[in-house]
């Protein structure tokens, strides 16, 4: 297992292994193999959530979606404790963008880690905005895994 401190966020580390990727395809908009990588995010070394980032490395533009499970983690934690969040990722004029978008639609939706999916209107204005963006930045400044979505 990889360990990663986030320079900019001390108290936050990524956590992922050496297999812990997968290419899967086709594309639905060009055909070509989309690249998934994961891991978990720690703050002050307790489990706050695991990633998943999917991208396509052949489409011109920058972009990708980060799935979010955040919540309880560990022996005594149950599906209920969690829930899972969407967040698309951009490169735009103006930098890198993170964007929250419904989950629902998301595969991951169904997953068994989680209890709900959260939608967008549940996520923007309230507390768990500022951790969701937290920790999107986390993997995206930490993890080498993406280095091609970097601006």
């Amino acid at each position: 297992m990889h360990r990663i401190s986030v320079p900019t966020f001390p108290d936050m580390e990524i956590e992922y292994g050496d297999q812990d990727h997968a290419e899967l395809g086709p594309c639905y908009d060009c055909g070509e193999r989309t690249k998934r990588v994961w891991g978990y995010v720690y703050r002050s070394a307790t489990p706050t959530a695991a990633y998943y980032v999917e991208w396509t490395p052949t489409h011109p533009q920058r972009d990708a979606v980060f799935d979010l499970i955040i919540g309880k983690w560990g022996d005594s934690a149950v599906a209920n404790d969690r829930q899972v969040v969407s967040v698309a990722f951009r490169v735009l004029d103006t930098g890198a963008a993170f964007m929250i978008q419904d989950a629902s639609a998301r595969s991951i939706a169904t997953s068994q880690l989680v209890s709900r999916a959260l939608d967008r209107a549940e996520v923007i204005g309230q507390p768990i905005a500022a951790d969701v963006f937290q920790i999107c930045d986390s993997i995206y400044l930490a993890d080498p895994r993406i280095n091609a979505l970097r601006i």
